[in-house]
Formats: C-alpha cells, structure tokens, sequence
C-alpha cells in the first residue's frame, strides 16, 4: 500500500488530477452538463481512456466509499480512508497495474473528503464564448447560472482560488449568483475594474476603458482592485467604473437585460431616445436624416415589443409614428 501511495503521490504531482475529479462526480452523479462534455471528449480521445474508465468504475462498484463530499482538505485523513478503502479491491489493483492502482487511489481520495484539493499547484481553467450569434447561458461549477451576451468571452477555474470564486469577463453577462458567503465571488475585467458580489443577480458590460454594471437584486460592489473609494450599488442601481473613477446613479433604463429577455419596452419616449436602443439591441446601424432629428425629438411612444424582428419593430413604430425607413448598405435611415 505504501507503493501505491507513492505512486499515486508522483502522479498527482505531474498530472492534471481534474479528469479523475470529474470521473469522481459522475460516478457519485455530481456532474454538471459542462463537466459531462468534458469528460465525454476525453473518453472520446483514445480506447486508453475509454478502459481507464471502465477499469475505474469497477473499482468504485466494488469498493466502499464516503458518499458526500466535504470541503475540508486533511491528507493524513484522507490517506488513511483511501487505504481502508482499497483493501476490498487489493487483488484487483494487483491485477491491473501500479498505474490504474495510483488512479484508483486518487480517484477515492476526491471522493473522501478531498474535492477542492487546496494543495494542488493548479486548477483547470474553462472559456466559454458566445460566438455563434446567440446568447449562451450555462451553470458555473458553484452553480451559479451566466448568460452570456453574443460575442461575450468568460474564464474560470472549475474549483475555488484563494478560497475565492473568481471569473474573468469580457462583453456583456447576467449573472445570478449562488449563495456562498465562505467564498466570495470576484468578476474581473479587462480594465482592470472588479466587480465583488455581495448580492444575487446582476449585469456586467466591460468595455476597453470603462465598466458598467447594473443591479437587479442583491448588491455588489465596484471598483478597482483594493480601491478605497469602490462603490456598493443596490438593487436598482447603476455603477460605472473608468480611468480610475467610479460613480452610481438610479437605473433608469428597463431594457438594460432586454437582450436576455426579448423584451423592449419604452414609456413615453421619444424616437429620438428609442432608435439608439434598438440600434444596441439588433446590432443593427440605424441612423436618422438630419432633417428628420428635430421631428424625431418630439414624436413619443408607449410600447412594448416582445421577441419580434427589427423589420417588425420598425414597422410598428412607422404605423404609430409616421415616419419613413429604408435600407441604405448596411444601415438603416429613418426620415420623414
């Protein structure tokens, strides 16, 4: 049994444990659908792996094991239940190798007591982008749920860093928050702003020098990193953090998660004030003719639109309104 420790200590010392730490949830039926993709394309890599695995579901099958999991990391402990644990499996572990023998260590050692692993020298970090023109939404290993808006990048580690869950964003996300006061939740930005959440649910829009962030339940807190003068925003408020400077102010915009939802509405707007929106929400140019700007100023509308396409929208607003558009390349003027 010492061998097998040895052994399973080198491997652990040169090898991503996180594949066994995957075949642990799913052999405890822990897995998440992005941690299930994972594992699926490494069992699709090569038949060595495929019998790795079947080698190791055996084992776990036939072997006695702590069911769940805990946070807290004592390897004296924890070696002392993998060894008791692989007793029943000793004639098997001879029978297949030093090699499967060490796996099998490990893959009982995430399942007693060890699944943050705080000694290990790394995490595995994930990226997931929204670059098929839709918006991508999906469950952090925390279970906590991102929706990513089209073109919207996000890196994370699938465990805790620091005792802290840290994210790096890039675009625009929704984020909804697990409750886990333990482990802060820490999103970054490529300008260096932080957002650190002390709430639930909020949107993120990071741009190359500043960061916006929007409130819809909970509260956060903006800034850079150790900034004295970072901003707590509460639900219903609006922060926005660049060159260094960071301010809050009311929301007043409802179509701030229009993206996510599909609904625009606007009360008692003006064209003038509902055409940039639209412009944002379509990803669409839409420009007014500057002999029209002044009309557009005075026309408001009360309206609501839900899931419909731009054309649609556009109509709508022309019937209400009275005015004109037309495609001109790739934009749209609107005129009298």
């Amino acid at each position: 049994m010492c061998v097998i420790r040895k052994s399973t200590q080198v491997i652990m010392e040169h090898l991503d444990t996180y594949i066994y730490e995957l075949i642990a949830k799913k052999l405890s039926d822990q897995c998440n659908e992005a941690e299930s993709a994972t594992l699926q394309q490494w069992l699709d890599a090569s038949a060595d792996n495929q019998a790795e695995y079947a080698i190791l579901t055996q084992l776990w099958q036939d072997s006695p094991r702590a069911i769940t999991p805990k946070r807290e990391y004592n390897t004296a402990a924890a070696w002392q239940k993998t060894n008791k644990t692989l007793q029943p499996a000793t004639g098997k572990i001879r029978a297949i190798g030093l090699k499967y023998a060490a796996a099998a260590a490990i893959l009982v050692l995430l399942t007693t007591g060890a699944w943050w692993l705080a000694s290990r020298p790394s995490l595995k970090e994930q990226e997931l982008v929204a670059n098929d023109g839709k918006i991508k939404s999906f469950e952090l290993p925390d279970k906590s749920i991102v929706t990513l808006r089209q073109g919207a990048r996000i890196k994370y580690i699938n465990g805790y860093h620091n005792d802290q869950r840290v994210v790096e964003l890039e675009g625009e996300a929704f984020f909804e928050i697990a409750n886990d006061p333990a482990h802060p939740f820490l999103v970054k930005t490529p300008n260096q702003s932080v957002i650190e959440v002390l709430g639930t649910s909020f949107t993120v829009q990071t741009g190359k020098d500043s960061t916006t962030v929007i409130v819809a339940s909970g509260k956060v807190k903006l800034g850079a990193k150790d900034d004295p003068s970072a901003v707590i925003l509460a639900s219903g408020e609006k922060g926005i953090w660049g060159n260094g400077q960071v301010s809050a102010k009311h929301n007043d915009d409802p179509n701030f998660i229009a993206w996510k939802t599909g609904i625009l509405q606007f009360n008692d707007q003006s064209l003038l004030e509902i055409l940039p929106q639209l412009a944002d929400f379509y990803a669409k140019d839409i420009r007014i003719d500057d002999s029209y700007r002044e009309t557009a100023s005075q026309q408001k509308a009360t309206i609501t639109f839900r899931n419909q396409s731009c054309d649609d929208v556009l109509h709508e607003l022309q019937l209400l309104l009275g005015f004109h558009y037309k495609q001109e390349g790739d934009t749209v003027v609107i005129s009298q």
